[in-house]
């Protein structure tokens, strides 16, 4: 929808309603400041109306940021009229707080979009840094894990994935994340890796969600015990 973007703004303009019933009076420079944050706050739900997700998504982000943008601009303009702030004005910012986590909710599900493609084989320490956004997208769009025990050059083992596919070099292994793969997929580059590579041990899960280092002392305990 190309008037999404409006819809912050508008917002926005709409906390300002107590400056057309008095005149500015009271704290300016909090009122000000208050004012400003709302502003940048709108500025960026607007950019949210171009964020490349499913559009369910989209409207829920640029409408928690335009609500709390609405808060702030009410805040910043009753700060101005020197009016007394009442229960009500909360609203903008909860309901715009209940929007956003609507969005996480919405954008963890089917639609959720993967990871970004990355060249090469990271390590342990980007593995982790990539821990909580792994945790989201598993948390409804399960995600299929292959652990490795294998002697394998990274660069070689880069090249039998699939684009979309993570791999990370562990302490003796490697773990395989495959984006919207299913457990055949795993059995079938599994095939192709014990064609090619001398594999000591193999561990595979379909990743429901949880902490990203238990499904990885699983999975390192279960390639132990092959051993």
């Amino acid at each position: 929808m190309r008037g999404l973007f409006l819809l912050p703004w508008g917002l926005f303009l709409l906390g300002l309603y107590p400056l057309a019933l008095a005149e500015p009076t009271g704290q300016g420079e909090r009122g000000l400041g208050l004012l400003l944050g709302g502003l940048f706050l709108a500025g960026v739900g607007s950019l949210f109306s171009r964020f490349p997700v499913a559009f369910s998504v989209q409207v829920s982000l640029v409408l928690g940021l335009g609500l709390l943008a609405f808060q702030l601009a009410l805040e910043g303009a009753l700060a101005l009229t020197g009016a007394e702030a009442q229960a009500y004005t909360v609203f903008g910012g909860v309901l715009g707080a209940l929007a956003l986590g609507v969005a996480f909710f919405l954008g963890t599900g089917r639609e959720a979009p993967l990871l970004p493609a990355r060249e090469g084989v990271g390590s342990r320490e980007e593995l982790f840094r990539l821990a909580g956004a792994l945790e989201g997208l598993a948390l409804r769009r399960p995600l299929v894990l292959v652990y490795l025990q294998a002697r394998v050059p990274p660069e070689r083992l880069a090249e039998e994935l699939r684009r979309g596919d993570l791999a990370f070099q562990l302490n003796g292994g490697y773990l395989l994340v495959l984006q919207g793969g299913r457990p055949e997929d795993a059995a079938g580059l599994l095939r192709r890796l014990r064609e090619r590579f001398p594999l000591s041990a193999y561990a595979v899960e379909r990743w429901r969600g949880g902490s990203l280092e238990r499904v990885l002392a699983r999975l390192e305990a279960e390639t132990l015990l092959q051993t």
